[in-house]
């Protein structure tokens, strides 16, 4: 599974509001590999799993594949 323009936009948007940054600063930050200030918000576990997700685009894919992401991503996109 590829995530189009509209899925990435719908995850950074959510993700942003969970971090309490905007999407442009996280956006810059994931670009810059600078993302430590937005992992020290999160609890450990959560963490960890959004490490794993990023240096690994299989866990990606499997994670966005999910029938939660999938739900989220509707959510949004309504």
């Amino acid at each position: 599974m590829k995530i189009n323009k509209n899925q990435y936009s719908g995850l950074l948007n959510l993700a942003s509001k969970k971090l309490g940054t905007t999407p442009e600063v996280l956006q810059s930050q994931l670009e810059g590999g600078k993302f430590d200030k937005a992992l020290a918000s999160m609890n450990p576990t959560d963490s960890k799993r959004l490490k794993e997700a990023l240096s690994n685009p299989k866990v990606a894919e499997k994670i966005l594949s999910t029938p939660q992401a999938q739900e989220i991503y509707k959510k949004l996109t309504k």
